[in-house]
């Protein structure tokens, strides 16, 4: 057991809470605690656990939204969790593991089960933690970096730089894929065209970054993409690209990297078939605000009512809603969350 190892106790039950608090801390722990799971995603994102106990029936936020919100943070969806529970019914194993929590410990129990289980999992995640280095070191990096590395870097420099106006389109829906392109200034849109030849929002990109780099070692793209600003791009050789993941040993990585994207519009495509308005606004405006690490959106409504899958009337009228609310503001600059949490648990 490491004595420095972090845990953080989301427990509505204050003699439960000060109980576990206690055996934990004469063992060593760093310990925090929070009485519900509202206040436990607030001290979670403060004091970056490493394992979080978390009871499953709380006012304000459950243990399940809790979770879900956790997958949703990347600075958090790696802590295990454990939950806490009297509750035996197998309905909520079944959904806990779904969702993706590591273990249960079923009230009342041993101080002695509880730390047992606690220095497993912490080891677990230690190695795995580990083993994650060792394959960075190989040249396993996150894909997220591909762009920082020295030989990328050099090959973007080697491009020019253009200024590409409003409205112009990137590439055509089946055009073929020659060129991979990254954005020094601006926004695009990635589009497809739904039934009515109504807009349904892929993807935006913004400054500093690719643009469709997902797309490498295919022949043709599926969408269209179109600059929503004046924007300066560099075009980079798809091949070019290509020999560089191949030569470093990244197309692991390259495959995760997909397969998170595809995840995303797994996601996305739930809440738009089976959330009612207000849920896939609140969902598409969290979403969006941490896809694009943005404090005020710049959309027109148009684009953001194609990214939410409504009309523009609906947005709107939700918007409004919203606004009466206090969730948002809305001024000259774009839209601002300003509750993010009650956002969030519109759509949990």
């Amino acid at each position: 057991m490491n004595i420095k190892s972090k845990i953080l106790i989301i427990e509505d039950n204050q003699e439960m809470r000060e109980n576990i608090s206690e055996i934990l801390e004469l063992a060593g722990y760093n310990v925090h605690s929070a009485p519900d799971g509202l206040a436990g995603i607030q001290e979670a994102r403060q004091f970056r656990p490493d394992l979080i106990l978390c009871d499953i029936m709380m006012p304000n936020l459950d243990g399940f939204g809790v979770l879900k919100i956790l997958q949703q943070d990347e600075g958090l969806k790696t802590i295990p969790l454990i939950f806490l529970t009297a509750k035996a019914e197998r309905e909520d194993f079944r959904k806990g593991m779904n969702l993706g929590a590591e273990d249960y410990l079923l009230k009342p129990f041993e101080d002695s089960d509880l730390l047992e289980v606690i220095d497993k999992k912490l080891k677990k995640y230690q190695d795995l933690s580990l083993n994650r280095t060792s394959r960075i070191l190989t040249g396993l990096i996150q894909f997220t970096e591909f762009e920082k590395l020295q030989s990328v870097q050099e090959l973007i420099q080697s491009t020019s730089p253009r200024e590409i106006v409003k409205k112009s389109k990137i590439w055509q829906q089946q055009d073929n894929i020659n060129h991979i392109y990254y954005l020094e200034k601006g926004t695009i849109k990635e589009v497809i065209d739904t039934v009515g030849g109504k807009e349904f929002i892929l993807e935006f990109y913004s400054a500093q970054g690719f643009a469709g780099l997902r797309y490498l070692f295919q022949s043709k793209y599926p969408s269209y993409a179109e600059f929503l600003e004046t924007s300066i791009v560099r075009i980079i050789p798809k091949k070019s690209l290509e020999e560089i993941i191949l030569k470093d040993n990244l197309l692991t990585s390259f495959l995760h990297y997909t397969n998170s994207i595809t995840q995303d519009y797994i996601q996305r495509l739930s809440i738009n078939s089976f959330g009612n308005v207000r849920e896939k606004v609140a969902f598409h405006l969290c979403h969006l605000s941490s896809k694009l690490n943005l404090s005020t959106i710049h959309l027109s409504r148009e684009d953001l009512a194609g990214y939410c899958g409504i009309a523009k009337e609906t947005l709107i009228r939700t918007l409004t809603e919203f606004k009466d609310e206090k969730l948002i503001k809305l001024n000259q600059d774009g839209l601002v969350i300003m509750q993010q949490q009650k956002l969030i648990s519109l759509f949990l």
